[in-house]
């Protein structure tokens, strides 16, 4: 099935308005202006909210439903090509509960969740290659 479309409205100079379908909506602009997200930076969060979407469920029976689950996206950018060269996913994970194997364990099904269904990164890879690490905090 087809994503529904956004809709991007122009409330000022180089100010956007971002909605969904549902009616969510979220604040577009350059990145040197002010606090709305840039394009790059949505993006960027896109990847690591579909990262995070993805190994939810894996990371949920291991560590339990209120385990902590903080990603953070890094990118580089050429910028006389004006386009990311690289992007890369860190799960960040309080993994102490478990064991060195277990950890070991979690740290592969994280990868794999991540690698079989996450939308954002299958798009982004062919042409930007997106690496992914699970970190222990």
């Amino acid at each position: 099935m087809n994503p529904a479309p956004v809709r991007i409205s122009r409330d000022a100079p180089a100010k956007f308005t971002a909605t969904n379908g549902r009616g969510a909506s979220i604040k577009v602009g350059r990145s040197q202006d002010g606090a709305d997200f840039s394009p790059v930076e949505l993006l960027m969060a896109a990847l690591g909210a579909c990262a995070a979407l993805s190994a939810d469920h894996v990371i949920s029976r291991r560590l339990g439903d209120d385990a902590p689950i903080d990603v953070e996206v890094t990118a580089e950018k050429d910028e006389e090509a004006d386009r990311l060269t690289s992007m890369a996913t860190r799960f960040d994970l309080d993994m102490s509960v478990l064991g060195q194997t277990d950890q070991d364990t979690l740290v592969k099904l994280v990868a794999r969740a991540v690698e079989r269904t996450c939308t954002v990164s299958h798009t982004i890879e062919p042409g930007v290659p997106v690496a992914l690490s699970v970190d222990q905090v």
